[in-house]
């Protein structure tokens, strides 16, 4: 009877870490951690708004899934549901209002 392939990774990651020399260098290289530095940087030099919103989708996806947020330190849904559940709304919300920049100028309604 064979594991269940997330025991099989589980068990790759733990070998992987007693014995870096395991590790090739392609699995090593974190590309949506680049990429995202990346888009960061080009935000900020180009005023751009609207990436924020792709950068708070690609940080609050994963967190969905995991049941896990990051927001000054870690915060599991199960030990504290309504404390993750307000950071992950918070994180949809502003990503949409971001995102929302691209459509609505919204210093129209502000002005005088």
């Amino acid at each position: 009877m064979s594991k269940p392939s997330h025991l099989r990774n589980l068990n790759k990651r733990v070998s992987e870490e007693k014995d870096p020399s395991h590790k090739d260098l392609k699995s090593s290289i974190k590309w949506r951690t680049i990429v995202g530095l990346i888009l960061m940087y080009i935000a900020v030099f180009m005023d751009w708004q609207w990436a924020w919103g792709i950068l708070f989708l690609m940080w609050v996806i994963p967190d969905i899934f995991s049941g896990v947020t990051y927001f000054v330190e870690p915060i599991e849904k199960d030990k504290n549901p309504i404390l993750y559940w307000v950071i992950i709304i918070s994180w949809v919300l502003m990503a949409l209002y971001a995102l929302s920049l691209l459509w609505v100028d919204y210093n129209s309604y502000y002005s005088a």
